[in-house]
Order: C-alpha cells, then structure tokens, then sequence
C-alpha cells in the first residue's frame, strides 16, 4: 500500500524564496482586485438582474422564517478591538462613505457584497445571509429593541433593522463603539428569526469580522 506525501511548494523569484503566505498573500489581493473590477462594470442594475433568483428564493425563506418565529429572535454577537484608531475617527470615515454613497468603500468591505446603495432614507442591500444572496433594506432608526445590561458603556449606538422589499422584517443590528486606551472596542449584534437556521447568525458573525475589520484598515490609512 503506497501513502502520498503531503505536497509542498517553495517558490523563488530571481533568486529570492517566497513563502507560500506571500503566495497566498499575492492572490488574495489580486482576487480582491478582480472582483472589485468585476462588481463595477456590472453596476447596480445588472447585479440586481443577475442574482434576482437567489434573492427571490431568500426571500421566500426569510419570509418563511419570519412568520414560523412569531416574533421571536435568534441574537449573534461580535466584538473586535483595535489600536492606532479611535472610534470619533472610525466613525468619521465609515458614516462619511454611508452619507457620501461611496459605492466602492462598501462593496470592497467584503467580497459578498454585491451592491450596497445609501442614497436614499435607507441602505440597499444585496449580500450573502447564510449561503444566499439576499435583498433587504436597512433602515438606521433609534428604538431598535436590542439592549444588553453594560449597553451604558458604550457611548455611541448605531441600531437598524431590515426590511424585504414586501416590509417583512427579517433581521435586526445594533452597532456599539467605545474608545479604549490606545484605540476603540466594537460590539456588532444581529437578530435573525428564531425559526431561521443556525447558519444565518453564525455566518454573520464572520461576515461582521471580515467587512469591520476591512473598514477598519480603510479608516486608518483614510488621511482626512
């Protein structure tokens, strides 16, 4: 019976060795660029076209969700930290790209954002919730019904709960901020309905991890 080795490449380039973090490194750059060009020569309106079957199936789940939960709520939280840039900075930037409409600084927070629209009175969305592409649009508003007993220290709470495009609520977020002393603390909460799989809160934690922490990256090597 033969075993296969595991592989291993080492790669040089005139003379000098690459790991193949710096490989891997390279790539992910590279297919961050090529999505980005990708997502801009489609544009919103034909994003919209090319995923309206995914989004109308996540539609009828979530609808589905909605209603088998009776008003009740799946909660998922994330928190990050960083140093080198404080919350008044982050928030500058990161509701600046909100306020100005930067489609680009949205869509490029992760690679499962596909369109993100905030010219209106509330954000447009399309992104991936679970395994899906779904449509849904945020709205920020201040009774948004997710407290938490140590809410008090966090001074700045952003809260928004999203809609399909029929008005049926089918997730709802609260983003907290505190200054730490050498940088900022972020506590990002979603609800998902009840009856909706584990995977929607779950996969949503990682996907508040990824797109924050970019737009962290983004805020900090913004120069006002």
């Amino acid at each position: 019976m033969t075993t296969t080795a595991p592989l291993t490449v080492h790669t040089t380039l005139d003379g000098t060795p690459h790991s193949r973090e710096a490989v891997l490194s390279w790539e992910l750059d590279r297919a961050r660029a090529a999505l980005r060009l990708l997502k801009q020569r489609l544009g919103d309106d034909r994003m919209r076209e090319l995923l309206t079957p995914d989004t109308t199936a996540a539609d009828t789940a979530l609808t589905a969700w909605a209603h088998a939960s009776r008003g009740h709520w799946r909660t998922a939280v994330t928190e990050l930290t960083a140093t080198g840039i404080d919350a008044d900075r982050f928030l500058t930037w990161w509701q600046g790209r909100l306020h100005a409409g930067d489609r680009t600084a949205l869509l490029a927070a992760n690679p499962e954002h596909y369109l993100a629209d905030s010219t209106g009175d509330r954000v447009e969305i399309i992104e991936t919730i679970g395994t899906t592409p779904t449509r849904f649009f945020l709205h920020f508003h201040d009774d948004v019904p997710i407290t938490a007993p140590d809410a008090a220290t966090y001074p700045v709470r952003i809260g928004g709960t999203g809609t399909l495009a029929d008005g049926t609520e089918v997730l709802r977020v609260m983003h907290e901020f505190a200054d730490t002393p050498d940088g900022l603390r972020i506590r990002l909460t979603v609800q998902f309905p009840e009856a909706a799989p584990t995977l929607l809160p779950t996969g949503h934690q990682w996907h508040f991890a990824c797109e924050f922490t970019n737009w962290l990256q983004a805020a900090h090597t913004h120069h006002p």
